[in-house]
């Protein structure tokens, strides 16, 4: 039975063994005394050998007995070193692993140099190829330069003229609409929906018409080819006639109505009573009268129709076709003036970026490698060896206490002298090599640290990944102050992008 639960006793601890070598952890039994009394049967076998007078006066060795308490004592001890084994093994690959880890250099800053320099011909590559799309723009402007005869660069249409040019002409037809509209009620037969309707389309020529024709006629009023001066001449020489037509018309109608009373619908289809024949001389509005109202209507829309024709001319280059090839060598241009403007910033953030993932780092190290892997993993060594040193001490005194006991019983029922030996202390300690911790684990030895030692070479590598991580900063620091703002500067000038 006490066999059983001594099998027992040893499997569970076998079980808690693998559990605490999976987390590095192992702490030795304790012992107690009569562990090996119970084992070898110390009384009972102390009695027997008594009666027989055994181990024999002149014995120099130990009996069955105590040999067998010796050997249980150094069995049990040498289940827990084995165990204890298996867990320093895992402790000292981890540690091994850690300090590996903190001896080593952490921070390089060739891999850095590396990723900045590519950043830099990455930019360089861009720069590059837009450099020469620049050059090639430029050329096609000052082709168009010299082939139409132009001195001046071009005036190429950004978002800013863009939206300009539509308010001005959207203003102009809203206002005009309006203004005509409240002047030429009266003389309508509907009323404001009608004048509304007349002043919105004569708006529309006035405002629309005269943007297109500022756009595409106007623009080729001084073109090098005869051919486009010429038809550009005729068309505006058309539009300006038929303009000045319309808002005249538009006026003596108005004047007819002051003049007769009637409104215009009447008058042009001869149905009002009251219209005098002459009336119908608005279709000819040189022969008509013009009051001040109906002037200041022909005002507003010849004023509108110029203020159109001009913001037609004015959009984009006043040339044709000279703003179109401008825009793309200034779109370029400024694809290259952002990219070069970009450059340094995009460079200071990344050593920003660095310095932060470097300070990261640094607490990642201390936290993570010296804090939860180095410091716990030398401080579970070092409870094995101290626990060691109590439990070896423990067990001697075990198996002092079983082999004294064992005597005493035996010399209680012998009747001849006892042995020599019986006064000494044979069989009541294991071997001195059992005794040293350094010699049981003696592959381990060396990684055994005190808790002093601990903490001293734990300050010690916090200092170290501290240093290593100033100087690391310090070192890029002083490569983005010495070469790489050289670098930027070479870029910035070697793609400055110049109109020639």
């Amino acid at each position: 039975m006490r066999k059983l639960i001594y099998k027992i006793k040893v499997g569970w601890e076998t079980l808690k063994s693998f559990f605490n070598i999976k987390y590095m952890k192992y702490e030795f039994p304790n012992v107690k005394v009569k562990i090996i009394e119970d084992k070898i049967d110390v009384t009972k076998n102390a009695q027997t050998d008594g009666k027989l007078n055994e181990p024999k006066s002149n014995s120099k060795t130990l009996s069955v007995c105590e040999n067998e308490g010796v050997v249980s004592a150094d069995e049990f001890r040498a289940k827990e070193v084995t165990k204890a084994t298996n867990v320093l093994a895992s402790l000292e690959e981890k540690i091994r692993e850690s300090q590996s880890k903190l001896d080593q250099d952490n921070f390089h800053i060739a891999q850095f140099k590396n990723e900045v320099n590519d950043q830099l011909i990455n930019a360089d590559g861009k720069l590059s190829n837009l450099k020469d799309i620049f050059d090639k723009e430029d050329q096609q402007v000052r082709n168009f330069k010299r082939e139409n005869h132009l001195t001046r660069e071009p005036s190429t249409l950004t978002t800013g003229k863009m939206l300009l040019g539509f308010f001005i002409i959207g203003f102009l037809f809203v206002f005009e609409t309006i203004v005509n509209s409240n002047l030429l009620a009266p003389a309508m037969s509907r009323g404001l929906a009608e004048g509304r309707a007349i002043a919105a389309g004569v708006a529309a020529l006035n405002v629309f018409v005269s943007f297109g024709v500022g756009y595409f006629a106007l623009k080729n009023f001084h073109h090098i080819k005869i051919s486009r001066k010429v038809f550009s001449q005729i068309i505006l020489t058309i539009y300006l006639i038929f303009t000045f037509y319309l808002n005249w018309a538009l006026g003596a109608y108005r004047a007819i109505h002051e003049a007769t009373g009637a409104n215009a619908l009447d008058i042009l289809s001869g149905n009002a009573s009251n219209v005098d024949t002459s009336t119908l001389q608005a279709h000819y509005p040189w022969t008509v009268d013009l009051t001040f109202t109906s002037m200041i209507l022909i005002f507003i829309g010849i004023l509108f129709a110029i203020i159109s024709l001009l913001d037609g001319w004015l959009y984009n280059d006043r040339y044709p076709g000279f703003g179109s090839v401008g825009k793309l060598r200034d779109e370029t241009k400024k694809e290259i003036d952002r990219l070069r403007e970009r450059l340094s910033p995009q460079i200071i953030l990344k050593f920003k970026n660095e310095i932060r993932k470097t300070n990261e780092k640094k607490q990642s190290i201390i936290e993570n490698i010296i804090s939860k892997e180095w410091t716990p993993s030398v401080t579970a060594l070092q409870n094995i060896f101290d626990g060691y040193k109590r439990f070896i001490v423990d067990l001697n005194g075990a198996l002092k206490h079983a082999t004294e006991e064992y005597r005493r019983v035996n010399e209680t029922y012998r009747n001849t002298p006892i042995p020599s030996y019986f006064e000494t202390d044979l069989g009541k300690k294991l071997n001195d090599n059992h005794n040293d911790t350094k010699l049981v684990f003696a592959g381990y030895s060396e990684l055994y640290l005190g808790k002093d030692q601990i903490e001293k070479n734990m300050s010690n590598y916090v200092n170290k990944i501290q240093d290593e991580g100033d100087e690391y900063i310090k070192e890029i620091n002083t490569y983005h102050e010495n070469e790489v703002n050289k670098k930027i500067e070479e870029i910035r000038h070697k793609y400055n992008a110049i109109n020639q």
